[in-house]
């Protein structure tokens, strides 16, 4: 592991992160599963399931934008937290036209992403995870509320 990734636990139904909030890291998935999920008023819709080898929030890499979606751990989860500041390091390093592709196809990915949700589209390549039941989408909007708490953000 190189000195600046960090592992996590988490225990199941524990919020990674919440839609909306900055975002400081990239997460790889080193073991368990994570939902991810966008917020639709009372709903919780599942975009996708990061599983071991999968990373997750790398589209904040090159933008300041804040979260578009919230991650949640639905089994016992280990993964690895590279801060974005030591990925933009390392790309410095870089000559800038690949430092530029890679913000490029962010850019496009992100705005591919927005459509998609927006016309409701669903690709076959995305595993969303199906649907979750009401009880557990319940205590998953709980679980992102009391985060939010916590950590001061709003919706």
């Amino acid at each position: 592991m190189a000195s600046f990734d960090k592992p996590v636990d988490y225990k199941e139904g524990t919020v990674i992160f919440a839609e909306g909030e900055p975002s400081s890291f990239l997460y790889i998935v080193a073991s368990g599963e994570i939902r991810i999920f966008k917020e639709d008023k009372d709903r919780l819709i599942p975009i996708s399931v990061a599983r071991s080898k999968d990373f997750i929030g790398e589209l904040s890499i090159f933008s300041d934008e804040p979260r578009s979606v919230s991650a949640i751990a639905t089994s016992e989860t280990t993964v690895i937290m590279v801060k974005k500041s030591d990925i933009r390091k390392v790309i410095k390093e870089c000559p800038d036209w690949v430092s530029n592709i890679m913000i490029t196809l962010s850019d496009r990915l992100r705005g591919s992403i927005d459509m998609l949700r927006e016309h409701r589209i669903v690709d076959d390549i995305t595993d969303p995870g199906g649907d979750v039941d009401a009880k557990t989408e319940k205590e998953f909007k709980k679980s992102i509320d009391e985060y939010r708490k916590r950590r001061g953000l709003k919706k």
